[in-house]
């Protein structure tokens, strides 16, 4: 469903909102305004026809343009249709408009007590939409798509770790012999300590890679999808996944080390 907007308006609210667009549609002319705008998802708009009902007849309009912004809140029209101002007005004879009363407030991502008050005071049939709730609602959703994807690889990291882990463990008892046996014919404590590290290392460094080039094409997919600036929690999710892999690799070296060397 799209919302109707004249040029003359459409012009007024972008200014407002430093926008710096100034259209001038003529005739049928449209331009779509599509804040959720994805190049793979989205259709193409440019060039396609519009035709809508109204009292009397079918309208056809043409998109000329679209933008990939609006100049409402995203709850209050998602999609946006810009006409220009004469067809506007044949349509405002023959449909009621509904008429939409904007405010520009200063800090509008910190304006919770701000719309708390502005609520209660609007009757409920005004249908209030602030910038803050439909930020604050977003910010909840992303949230919990985060934290759930971070839980679900924070299971299966410590998974692959302990299984990596018994593993190594599990080998260095059928190893233990060849190890006594190279510390018998001369080869240093510290020098076997050294191979165990340098082997364990290739094993824990290609999941590790793995895990953080999943991460961050995954997160930045995520970050596209909902358009929503997530560098800070890739970067985190890296480092958590850093710090549990470099835990399970010193332990993994230290119990090695200890089953296939006695020490006294």
């Amino acid at each position: 469903m799209y919302t109707v907007i004249s040029n003359h308006d459409f012009n007024k609210l972008a200014k407002e909102q430093k926008h710096n667009e100034n259209l001038t549609l003529k005739g049928n002319e449209a331009v779509v305004l599509d804040a959720t705008y994805m190049d793979s998802i989205s259709p193409a708009y440019v060039g396609s026809a519009i035709s809508f009902k109204t009292n009397k007849k079918v309208q056809h309009i043409t998109v000329t343009d679209f933008k990939k912004y609006s100049v409402f809140n995203l709850y209050t029209a998602q999609n946006s249709i810009v006409i220009s101002d004469e067809l506007f007005a044949r349509l405002q004879s023959e449909i009621k408009p509904l008429n939409i009363e904007a405010y520009k407030i200063t800090d509008d991502d910190d304006a919770k007590q701000l719309s708390k008050d502005i609520q209660a005071i609007v009757p409920e049939k005004a249908n209030l939409s602030s910038f803050y709730a439909n930020y604050a609602t977003g910010l909840e959703s992303s949230g919990l798509m985060i934290f759930m994807g971070g839980f679900l690889g924070l299971v299966f990291l410590a998974a692959t770790g302990s299984i990596i882990y018994f593993k190594q463990l599990t080998e260095a008892g059928a190893d233990k012999d060849r190890y006594e046996i190279l510390h018998k014919i001369g080869v240093k404590k510290k020098e076997i300590r050294k191979s165990i590290a340098k082997q364990i290392l290739f094993i824990f460094a290609l999941p590790l890679l793995a895990g953080i080039t999943h991460c961050a094409v995954a997160l930045t997919a995520l970050s596209n999808l909902m358009q929503t600036n997530l560098v800070v929690p890739v970067v985190i999710c890296m480092g958590i996944y850093t710090i549990a892999y470099i835990v399970y690799y010193f332990l993994t070296v230290h119990s090695y080390y200890k089953i296939v060397i006695k020490t006294k």
